[in-house]
């Protein structure tokens, strides 16, 4: 595939393959990633404009992307990680603790001969040199990002930017790396937060999507300067 890179402000957006792009990292301090779940996951309701990036999410018929990414990392860099999956598939190596993502009221449909809505998502904690004091339980609540495109969804497993802003406060300082960056939300919530971020995404139209995302997050009132987009030239990075 035609590889591409932008840099906007501290954030630095790579389109192509993780497992390929990987080597072209700088060490980063944290990874903080929502990588394909492997359940294979499409929706009875999907639209256009919700699924911009085609009908079913790449690489989601197993879990062997994440796990083969986390075997590299864990044989190269080894920095501490945060990874969101599901509970229907094995946990990854290396875990340390599940965190639950609490949602609040149910909004997922789950076995429909069930009297329960699936509400929760876990998140994998990997690794050793998260910061902070023991000030917070494992089951975290944050609202969800509202399910249509026509509030502002623009990924169907987007995540919220607050979410990602809590999670970082108990990561150390430095580089984040989400290898699985979707719409960009890890990159939004780090111009947010003026740490230096690199999201790699395979999916063009996700990619386009994160660099529009990631500029508004730079434009937005009251934040610091922003330096000028710079444009990188299509072509293979290898």
């Amino acid at each position: 595939m035609t590889h591409r890179e932008e840099r906007i402000g501290d954030c630095r957006l790579i389109l192509g393959d993780c497992l390929e792009m990987m080597p072209l990292t700088d060490p980063v301090a944290v990874v903080i990633t929502d990588p394909p779940y492997g359940i294979d996951y499409q929706s009875g309701f999907a639209t256009d404009e919700l699924w911009s990036g085609g009908k079913k999410i790449a690489n989601d018929h197993d879990t062997s992307v994440r796990d083969q990414f986390l075997l590299i990392w864990a044989a190269t860099q080894a920095t501490p990680c945060l990874v969101f999956g599901s509970r229907s598939k094995p946990t990854p190596l290396g875990c340390r603790m599940v965190l639950t993502w609490d949602k609040g009221p149910a909004l997922g449909m789950g076995a429909l001969d069930l009297p329960w809505k699936p509400s929760s998502e876990e998140i994998y904690v990997i690794g050793k040199g998260f910061i902070g004091a023991r000030d917070e339980s494992n089951v975290i609540y944050f609202p969800p990002v509202q399910s249509m495109a026509k509030n502002g969804r623009v990924h169907p497993n987007e995540k919220p930017v607050g979410l990602i802003e809590r999670l970082m406060r108990k990561c150390p300082a430095g580089t984040v790396l989400d290898p699985f960056m979707g719409s960009g939300t890890t990159l939004v919530a780090c111009a947010k937060a003026g740490r230096k971020c690199v999201g790699i995404e395979v999916n063009p139209a996700y990619f386009d999507i994160a660099c529009r995302r990631v500029e508004a997050a730079y434009a937005q009132p009251d934040m610091f300067r922003v330096p000028r987009l710079k444009k990188f030239q299509q072509g293979s990075l290898l």
